[in-house]
């Protein structure tokens, strides 16, 4: 069953997300989201434990998929576009959060481990089973060229992922992190070249 957020709750925390990733997550203050917010700290501290537990739904990367999902996933083109929608779940979770929060992730697990953001749970093995059975069958039909275990191959691109949003994060988000995923996605699995979407990319983006 869908859960609703009460609007206050929404509220408050919209208003802290847009300061905070106007000035910074540590450049925000408790006083600062109570008086956009038109509330005091009273209110502000019924719904939220601290201005940390604004971003708690960010801590936990979305990676659940109803059954529409999945059928939405294997009605695409080719093996490789499953593969990569699959993918995709991480990119928007990134793209849509902002350079701040996400920046504020990578420090949270940095400081905490027992955050897990990164960590391998239930939902997530799920959809690795899943990519792990695509690339089975993108190798035997040629779909991609490189016959490392698939099991190994799904461990590098999630790797790829993680790697590449840090370096967004340390770039400020100046470059497309979508298309620089798509472009080592493509050159870790071998797909050839003639079904590439993602063909070239700057020589600043490979150091």
């Amino acid at each position: 069953m869908m859960q609703y957020e009460n609007a206050t709750k929404k509220k408050i925390r919209k208003v802290a997300l847009n300061l905070i990733n106007e000035k910074g997550y540590n450049n925000v203050t408790l006083k600062e989201i109570c008086e956009a917010s038109g509330i005091n700290k009273h209110t502000f501290y019924y719904y939220f434990d601290s201005k940390d537990d604004i971003l708690n739904k960010y801590y936990k990367i979305p990676c659940q998929l109803t059954s529409n999902d999945l059928a939405t996933i294997m009605t695409a083109d080719s093996n490789v576009e499953k593969l990569w929608m699959l993918n995709k779940i991480f990119i928007d979770f990134i793209e849509s959060s902002g350079v701040t929060i996400v920046k504020q992730i990578v420090i949270k697990n940095l400081n905490d481990c027992n955050i897990g953001t990164f960590k391998v749970n239930n939902d997530r093995k799920q959809i690795l089973k899943i990519q792990i059975d695509i690339v089975k069958k993108a190798q035997e039909n040629g779909e991609i060229l490189n016959k490392t275990r698939p099991d190994v191959l799904v461990t590098l691109l999630f790797q790829q992922l993680h790697a590449t949003a840090v370096r967004w994060c340390f770039r400020n988000g100046s470059f497309d992190f979508e298309y620089i995923s798509r472009y080592f996605f493509e050159v870790i699995l071998d797909v050839p070249e003639a079904q590439r979407k993602c063909k070239e990319i700057d020589e600043d983006m490979l150091f």
